[in-house]
């Protein structure tokens, strides 16, 4: 026999039956671990840090990834003996040693300009005894002429030293921050032996080309840059911030300019990012006009 359910009953059972798919939610939104709302919480809070950093400029690309591959070419295998009387056998037993072979770009650049320096003597010398070796040397050196962009690219805008002058200030870096003028004289400095350099004079000033290297990392144009993007309370002792900022891009944009037909494509996306985030610096300190644009090299 049926109990025929009055309308309390009714009442009584929907609202059971609402509690119960409450219940039921509700145990779905309960944390699985007991340190999970912790987690809610840094995941939160850095999804907020993330839209902060998005405001800032990109870390620069790591070295390993920027690098040009630049074939050693036919003086691996060359007998140093037939170069008896050369001063460029010197160079080259540097070269092959593996010392040379595993050295970082700078000191790569500055080996290959001394062969460019010193090969032409010894072909001239060469080719009354030994033809086929002088035509050796010879392609060994215009192949040198030929890389020469690519060697200045690896040792300097693709280098960890000028990464440096882009990383913020938290990030570790192993060189000590410089002042406003060393690092815009040492960008300077750089970007004269490059003119010579180019432009077919192959000395080269080992010592002040690396110690300039060593100041242009301690730059801090990254540090600067984001300062000014994030609004960040700091003192410019060299004068308005995007002039000393413009001080120090100048020298860069310039040498990214003479190497502009080698830059690899991944630089040149971090270039226009930072291009970009400048623009947008200089946006906001009262509309401060952007520096000049890059010279060519001077003609002394």
């Amino acid at each position: 026999m049926l109990h025929q359910r009055t309308p309390g009953s009714q009442h009584e059972r929907s609202r059971w039956l609402l509690c119960s798919a409450f219940l039921v939610l509700l145990d779905g939104c309960q944390p699985a671990e007991p340190d999970t709302p912790l987690e809610v919480y840094l995941s939160r809070t850095g999804s907020v840090q993330s839209i902060a950093l998005s405001d800032e400029l990109k870390v620069p690309p790591v070295v390993v990834d920027l690098q040009l591959p630049i074939p050693w070419g036919t003086l691996d295998t060359l007998d140093l003996v037939s170069l008896s009387g050369c001063n460029v056998q010197a160079t080259i037993g540097k070269r092959n040693s593996s010392l040379g072979r595993h050295a970082k770009p700078s000191q790569r650049l500055l080996l290959e300009l001394e062969y460019l320096r010193l090969a032409p003597h010894c072909i001239d010398l060469l080719r009354e005894r030994h033809w086929a070796l002088a035509n050796v040397l010879e392609a060994a050196w215009r192949q040198r002429q030929l890389q020469l962009p690519a060697l200045i690219f690896n040792a300097t805008l693709g280098s960890d030293e000028y990464r440096s002058l882009w990383l913020n200030p938290g990030v570790p870096a192993a060189y000590p921050p410089v002042s406003h003028s060393a690092a815009v004289s040492a960008l300077n400095r750089i970007n004269r032996h490059v003119c010579r350099w180019l432009s077919g004079d192959y000395q080269a000033q080992n010592r002040d080309f690396e110690v300039s290297l060593s100041e242009v990392a301690g730059g801090g144009a990254g540090a600067l840059l984001n300062a000014l993007l994030t609004h960040s309370s700091v003192l410019f002792a060299a004068g308005p911030p995007t002039e000393s900022l413009q001080s120090r891009l100048t020298p860069v944009k310039t040498l990214e300019t003479h190497l502009a037909t080698i830059l690899p494509l991944q630089y040149r996306y971090w270039m226009d990012d930072r291009n970009d985030r400048v623009t947008e610096a200089a946006s906001t300190q009262h509309h401060q006009p952007l520096a000049h644009l890059p010279s060519p090299c001077p003609i002394n």
